[in-house]
């Protein structure tokens, strides 16, 4: 197959559930300062819908165009663990700077959420990470490295040499 000339311009928004809609609208504009851009609810309304739960979804601004949504489902949802391991599941944002990452470290401490961090992960980002009200685990990070096609041609044989091992059952089990 071809590899195709389109590529996605940059990620509007990332959807993620909530269970308490006022708690993570006041995370989300108060604590981490993005515009709240707006919000609105479905009501389920019959067999014709393809989905079948009401719901509200808000959504909120970060500063370059891109934004984060949440949806809180009308019935008595429970998040449950999937088993995948926690730290996979994150959202990761770009700060300008090490000293940027440093000012949030101390604005989440100021307002008494628990940070995990900073830590410095081979060199290429440092990053602190918090948990909001919904169980999103955020990280705030400042990307040093710039990839370029080395790193590319390195990770394409990473990802080989990962697949002939787990496949061998090598490792990786």
């Amino acid at each position: 197959m071809p590899v195709t000339s389109l590529q996605p311009r940059g990620l509007n928004h990332f959807a993620y559930a909530t269970l308490n809609m006022d708690e993570t609208h006041h995370f989300w504009t108060q604590i981490m300062g993005c515009k709240f851009l707006g919000a609105y609810a479905f009501k389920e309304s019959g067999h014709d819908k393809p989905i079948p739960d009401s719901y509200v979804h808000s959504l909120y601004g970060m500063s370059d165009g891109s934004a984060l949504a949440f949806f809180e489902l009308g019935k008595g949802y429970e998040k449950k663990d999937d088993g995948i391991p926690t730290y996979t599941k994150h959202l990761a944002l770009t700060c300008d700077s090490k000293e940027q990452v440093k000012q949030w470290h101390e604005h989440f401490s100021a307002h008494g959420l628990d940070v995990i961090g900073e830590i410095d992960h081979e060199g290429m980002w440092l990053s602190i990470y918090v948990t909001d009200p919904s169980g999103l685990i955020i990280e705030l990070t400042y990307q040093s490295h710039t990839f370029d096609d080395d790193d590319a041609i390195e990770g394409l044989e990473v990802l080989k040499q990962w697949r002939k091992d787990k496949v061998s059952a090598k490792q990786y089990s």
